[in-house]
C-alpha cells in the first residue's frame, strides 16, 4: 500500500537515499543527478503529475525489479515549510500494485489546513527514486519537464509519451520562456541531458 512519509525516522531514511543520487540544491539546466546515467529520456511535467503517467512509472519498475518508489517533493522544502508548518511531509513511497487512482489521490491529498498545498497544486521540484537506485526522475515545474536517468538494464526503453532533450526544449521548455530561451540555458540542457553514444 502506498503511503505518505509520516514519522522522522522514515523521512530521514528516505532523505539519505535521495541525497545518493540527487543533487538537492541544484536546479535545472545544471546538472541534477549525482549519479553518471548514461541514458536519459524527458516527460511533460503535467503528464507526470496526472494518474496517466503510473501506468508508464509501473513499467519502469518492472524493467528494474523495483518493487517501491520514493515521490518526493524538494520546493516547497519538506522540512522547514512543509512539516514545520503541517506536521507531515510532502514525501511518499509508492508501492507496485498501486493503481493509477490511488497515484492521483496522492498527487491530490493537500493537509486538511491547506488543500492548496498539495503535491499536484504546490510543487517546483518533485523527483522520484526507485529503490534499486538504477533510475531516477527529476521534475521540475519552471521548466515543464521531468528528465529520467536510468542504467543500461533499461537501454532500449523507448514510450510515446518520451522526448528527447533536444525535442523537449522546443516543445516543452520553450512554453515556459516569454521572450525565448536563453542560450546558455539551451547549451546546459544540452550538454547535460543528452545521450551520449
Amino acid at each position: 500500500m502506498s503511503k505518505m512519509i509520516k514519522s522522522s525516522e522514515e523521512f530521514e531514511k528516505a532523505s539519505r537515499l535521495v541525497s545518493k543520487v540527487i543533487c538537492v540544491d541544484e536546479r535545472l539546466p545544471n546538472p541534477v543527478f549525482k549519479v553518471s546515467f548514461p541514458n536519459k529520456v524527458v516527460f511533460d511535467f503535467d503528464y507526470v503529475m496526472s494518474c496517466k503517467f503510473w501506468d508508464e512509472l509501473e513499467k519502469i519498475m518492472d524493467a528494474f525489479g523495483d518493487p517501491s518508489v520514493i515521490m518526493a517533493v524538494l520546493d516547497p522544502d519538506p522540512v522547514n515549510y512543509y512539516y514545520s508548518d503541517f506536521s507531515q511531509y510532502n514525501w511518499c513511497v509508492l508501492q507496485k500494485g498501486t493503481t493509477a487512482d490511488e497515484y492521483w489521490n496522492i498527487l491530490n491529498h493537500g493537509p486538511e489546513e491547506s488543500p492548496a498545498d498539495a503535491i499536484l497544486s504546490n510543487s517546483e521540484i518533485v523527483i522520484w527514486l526507485s529503490s534499486s537506485l538504477n533510475w531516477a526522475i527529476w521534475g521540475e515545474r519552471s521548466y515543464g519537464i521531468c528528465i529520467l536517468g536510468f542504467n543500461d538494464e533499461m537501454s532500449k526503453y523507448s514510450s510515446d509519451s518520451c522526448f528527447s532533450i533536444d525535442r523537449a526544449i522546443t516543445d516543452l521548455v520553450a512554453l515556459n520562456f516569454t521572450k525565448g530561451i536563453p542560450e546558455d540555458v539551451t547549451n546546459k540542457l544540452m550538454k547535460h541531458y543528452s545521450i551520449k553514444n
